[in-house]
């Protein structure tokens, strides 16, 4: 009688978890699929009048307050992409080579001390980041290369670099650590070195993982906003280099949403924008978590 009450009190209890997790994502996913509906109801008309997705997304200017009003967001977009690969293209390397060395290389001591560093370098909010960008740098490039202002893409990029790189690197170290022991064991029986190991054997089975850091580093700087917001420039110019001052499209829609009357061409615009932005946020992860799952079901072949 105790056995069956047991087994009957385990049976409804793992289905109240399935139940409850299904739950929990159903609803993340209801949340997902109400925010783009939101957004893109939202810049209904700001799609109408950008019919043309060329001129809204390359050749028209901003400039709300003209006569006609324009509503282009190409400076925006120019500076979202120089920003978002300056950081990612100094992160991405570096974390790799930080995730590989703490799980292959450092000691035990150091590993204890480096890995809560990245986990604190991830807690730091943006406005610390950029806060420190700001009294350091700013002022700095101002003297070196005599710039009336010291704000610029570069300086927002490297900045941004910092605060991606304990994402990737804390998510390439575990997927390092989550290659077998057995294939460094047999690799090494065979008399290769370790940089060989790290390059022909850690590096391809952890590729699934690396993809995940990689997702992970793309989207914390497409959507940060305050640190670029403080240290990009703000201006809706369009940039011809690293030097020159910029406004990413998450600036914009920062500094320019507060101002906005609610369903106005503005306001559709910025709409527009946002659902644009998500929805190639959410391209290149469906890209990146595609080419994950390919190279998983090659190495389980």
């Amino acid at each position: 009688m105790i056995r069956h009450f047991l087994a009957k009190t385990l049976y409804w209890s793992d289905a109240a978890v399935k139940k409850l997790s299904f739950l929990a994502l159903g609803t993340g996913v209801a949340f997902l699929l109400l925010m783009i509906v939101f957004v893109l109801r939202e810049s209904s008309l700001g799609l109408g009048f950008a019919m043309n997705l060329f001129d809204f997304l390359v050749r028209q200017p901003w400039a709300p307050m003209a006569t006609p009003p324009s509503h282009g967001i190409f400076h925006a977009w120019i500076s979202t992409l120089v920003v978002t690969g300056l950081s990612l293209g100094l992160a991405i390397p570096l974390g790799f080579g930080i995730g590989l060395f703490l799980s292959e290389v450092a000691p035990r001591w150091v590993q204890q001390v480096m890995q809560p560093a990245l986990e604190v370098l991830a807690g730091i909010p943006a406005v610390v980041y950029g806060f420190f960008g700001y009294v350091t740098l700013v002022r700095n490039f101002e003297t070196w290369f005599d710039m009336p202002a010291g704000e610029c893409l570069l300086i927002a990029g490297l900045i941004l670099a910092v605060m991606v790189l304990p994402f990737v690197a804390s998510t390439a170290a575990e997927a390092f650590r989550g290659v077998a022991q057995d294939l460094r064991e047999m690799a090494y029986g065979l008399g290769v070195t370790q940089l060989y190991v790290m390059r022909r054997v850690l590096f391809r089975k952890a590729l699934p993982g690396l993809f995940a850091a990689v997702a992970l580093g793309l989207a914390r700087a497409l959507g940060e906003t305050l640190a670029v917001l403080m240290l990009a420039g703000n201006t809706v110019a369009v940039p011809h280099s690293l030097l020159d001052r910029g406004q990413p499209l998450t600036a914009l829609l920062t500094t320019e949403l507060g101002e906005t009357v609610v369903h106005s061409d503005k306001y559709q615009a910025l709409f527009a924008s946002g659902f644009i932005l998500l929805i190639v946020v959410l391209g290149i992860n469906v890209m990146i978590w595609t080419l994950k799952h390919r190279f998983l079901e090659r190495s389980h072949a």
